[in-house]
């Protein structure tokens, strides 16, 4: 209350300084209110500035003058002098008064929407958000209510709905060229594509696939880079093959998971179910077979590929709305969970990256379950400052 109490007092006074009704103290009074501060004298231009004082003007505007004056002549007339003064104090004060209450409103706001704190962003979760990228070079923002049917040169209907896209439904498969379409999933963001064969595919964040609108020839080919589950629709005469950094991923029907991001200094392949062919780029004799839960480590610098046995459901989990870390590096945590959900992270020391945890969290809900996990260990401090994660020594 006292500091409305001030601000009441003070408009008081620059009230009555507009219409000459200070005394000599009040004068001094509101003199030294004035030079005691920048930010007053600042406050003060903003009052008297004559864009701020349309209210006021449209107050006085509002008085009739002339009415006003014949009332003031009668009474001049028919009343004591004191009487006289004490209707011209009231008249003048019926001015005073609003632009009094005025001056305090404008100050009160003002200073209100000075001391706003603006929300500092956080860390959410990522949504079902895509572009989809035409064969004449068109951008889709997928994520519009308004993006429903597409339709390409070729005439393929490509339909958009419940945040998957569909190239099953073809209109005509006759003699359909090899446009290529592309799928680019934002970091913070997911999609779920179905391709003209039938097969799924589950695209995770900061990833984007290269894929026919409709599969000629005799074998189904398309590209990836970043992170993509595949529940591949069986044709025998039709090999399905993944292309990735220096890989191809060969399969007839099967489950299986790739993740290969251009900044990851490995791509790891997990299969589910079926059977898998791994050839280490164009060299046929490097090649790999993989069975339900194995896993096939490629190192791009070497060109090897390491298999390895896993539980492979424990890497497909994004697709089920959940993470689960076991036994890994925080580095490579962080790597995961800020794809999804975008935000940035920092290591005070460089031994930090490599700190194992476990852990896990559903992730349509917040971060902070996994980093309270982190910070209850006592082996990395951890400092959240909006979307900015630092992990530094204890």
């Amino acid at each position: 209350m006292g500091k409305i109490n001030s601000i009441i007092e003070i408009s008081e006074l620059i009230a009555r300084d507009m219409s000459g009704q200070l005394s000599q103290p009040e004068k001094e009074s509101l003199k030294k209110w004035i030079n005691s501060s920048a930010q007053n004298q600042q406050q003060y231009r903003k009052i008297l500035d004559g864009a701020n004082l349309s209210v006021r003007n449209s107050l006085y505007e509002c008085v009739d003058t002339e009415k006003g004056w014949n009332k003031v002549s009668k009474s001049l007339v028919s009343q004591h002098r004191i009487r006289i003064a004490t209707f011209l104090f009231r008249y003048a004060a019926a001015i005073l008064i609003p632009v009094l209450m005025g001056i305090t409103a404008y100050w009160y706001l003002n200073e209100k929407s000075q001391n706003v704190v603006q929300p500092i962003a956080e860390i959410v979760f990522g949504t079902n958000s895509a572009v989809l990228v035409l064969a004449n070079g068109e951008n889709v923002n997928l994520s519009s209510e308004k993006t429903k049917n597409l339709v390409e040169n070729d005439g393929t209907l490509i339909k958009n709905a419940n945040k998957e896209l569909s190239y099953a439904k073809q209109l005509s498969r006759k003699a359909k060229t090899a446009l290529l379409n592309t799928l680019i999933v934002p970091q913070g963001g997911d999609y779920t594509l179905i391709l003209s064969d039938g097969t799924r595919v589950f695209v995770n964040s900061m990833s984007k696939l290269v894929f026919p609108v409709c599969f000629t020839g005799d074998k189904r080919e398309i590209i990836l880079e970043g992170e993509a589950y595949f529940e591949v629709a069986k044709d025998k005469s039709k090999p399905f093959i993944v292309t990735i950094k220096g890989l191809k991923v060969e399969v007839l029907g099967t489950s299986f998971n790739i993740k290969a991001y251009p900044n990851d200094n490995k791509s790891f392949t997990t299969l589910i179910e079926g059977k898998v062919k791994i050839n280490s780029g164009l060299q046929t004799l490097n090649q790999s077979f993989l069975e339900p839960d194995q896993q096939a480590v490629y190192d791009p610098a070497t060109s090897g590929i390491v298999v390895q046995q896993v539980d492979a459901k424990q890497f497909v989990q994004w697709i089920k709305g959940k993470y689960t870390f076991t036994n890994q590096p925080l580095d490579e945590i962080m790597k995961t969970l800020s794809r999804w959900y975008d935000f940035n992270y920092q290591f005070e020391d460089e031994s930090l990256k490599n700190i194992r945890f476990e852990g896990g969290l559903n992730k349509y809900e917040s971060i902070d379950p996994i980093l309270n996990i982190i910070k209850k260990t006592g082996k990395v401090k951890v400092t959240l400052k909006g979307k900015e994660i630092l992990f530094s020594k204890i």
